[in-house]
């Protein structure tokens, strides 16, 4: 029997905790430990921007995979491209 796909994921998931809290340190460090305490508003307005962010940031990826697609399409129907 094979390990399912999301147990497999779910190995991975102390180094993902491990850069959250990374992040979190840096944030404490960089603006002064004050996020617990800012005005809720501000951290809606501030999830909305990052949901922005990375809608953009997904865009941006899809465009360059994209690229890459059309330029392996080229190359494949020039024969200059061998998935063996």
């Amino acid at each position: 029997m094979t390990t399912p796909k999301s147990t497999k994921a779910l190995e991975s998931y102390p180094v993902y905790a491990q850069e959250v809290r990374g992040r979190l340190e840096n944030g404490k460090n960089d603006y002064g430990d004050a996020s617990f305490e800012r005005p809720i508003e501000e951290v809606v307005h501030e999830l909305q921007a990052e949901c922005l962010d990375l809608a953009g940031w997904g865009f941006i990826l899809w465009s360059r995979l994209k690229g890459l697609e059309n330029r392996l399409a080229v190359a494949t129907a020039k024969g200059h491209c061998d998935d063996s």
